[in-house]
């Protein structure tokens, strides 16, 4: 069983990447949804001291599920509850979306790996402020038994 991951496509965050990954990802999802993939959504929420935020999803990305997990740290698997999900759904092929591929979609596909998810990272859905970075992270990624889709 598959599903697709969306990380951190949220309003304070997807202004800084190229104009059309909203859009990108907005037709992975509707393509997901064609093919009855489950779909997922990570939101970042941050740690101030007067409590914590968590920025809004993006206006116009595509909400097409109520799977909503919270992070408080880069990778999606530290909230307990997704890893309850993905093994109650007999999920083993995770597709991750989103921003950044340097930090938090990176950092969740090494562990989505080690925990025993085919992991794939579709590069066309991911934004990377770091570009040069990024080709370098993605071979590191690959090394590590990661799927890269160009």
């Amino acid at each position: 069983m598959k599903a697709i991951i969306v990380i951190d496509m949220q309003e304070d965050y997807v202004k800084q990447y190229e104009l059309d990954l909203l859009n990108r990802v907005n037709k992975r999802i509707m393509q997901a949804k064609k093919n009855n993939e489950h779909i997922i959504y990570i939101k970042n929420t941050k740690i101030l001291r007067s409590g914590t935020y968590t920025p809004e999803f993006a206006t116009g990305l595509q909400i097409l599920s109520s799977n909503i997990f919270c992070k408080e740290a880069a990778s999606m698997f530290t909230n307990n509850n997704l890893e309850t999900y993905l093994k109650d759904n007999k999920i083993t092929e995770i597709e991750l979306l989103g921003v950044d591929g340097n930090s938090c979609v990176a950092i969740s596909a090494v562990e989505g790996y080690k925990n025993g998810y085919t992991t794939i990272l579709p590069c066309s859905y991911i934004g990377a402020k770091n570009k040069e970075r990024f080709l370098q992270k993605k071979e590191q990624l690959r090394k590590s038994g990661i799927v890269i889709w160009e």
